[in-house]
């Protein structure tokens, strides 16, 4: 687990899908109308703790789920209140979701595109 978490890139996989999903009640204080349990942000919450899973493609799960919340924004029309159509908090939440959002997909496709590091390795010393 703490080999996982020394994985820059996967602890922000982790932590911008959290904060992805922090922007989702934001939104709620203003008004925004969501279900009383939000998918989006379950989704989120998911995506962001499967980042911690040990094994090589977990990012790969993240990038789906966050994929699929990003392509759900702009399908739905969401990126017109993003420009203040709705009140400060909505419009704050929706940024706060979509730039975290953007960030942990990015993330999530460097994980996958590094190359892995053999087991009882350390990546700071040269072989």
């Amino acid at each position: 687990m703490f080999r996982i978490l020394a994985d820059r890139l996967r602890r922000t996989v982790l932590v911008s899908l959290v904060v992805s999903a922090v922007g989702i009640p934001v939104q709620i204080l203003g008004g925004w109308d969501y279900p009383v349990v939000p998918p989006g942000m379950l989704i989120l919450l998911v995506a962001g703790a499967a980042a911690l899973l040990p094994v090589r493609w977990a990012p790969a799960i993240s990038l789906v789920a966050g994929g699929f919340i990003l392509v759900g924004f702009f399908v739905v029309g969401d990126a017109a209140n993003m420009l203040g159509s709705q009140n400060a908090l909505v419009t704050v939440g929706k940024w706060v979701q979509m730039v975290a959002l953007v960030v942990g997909v990015v993330a999530a496709v460097g994980s996958l595109a590094k190359p892995p590091v053999p087991l009882g390795r350390d990546r700071t010393r040269p072989a």
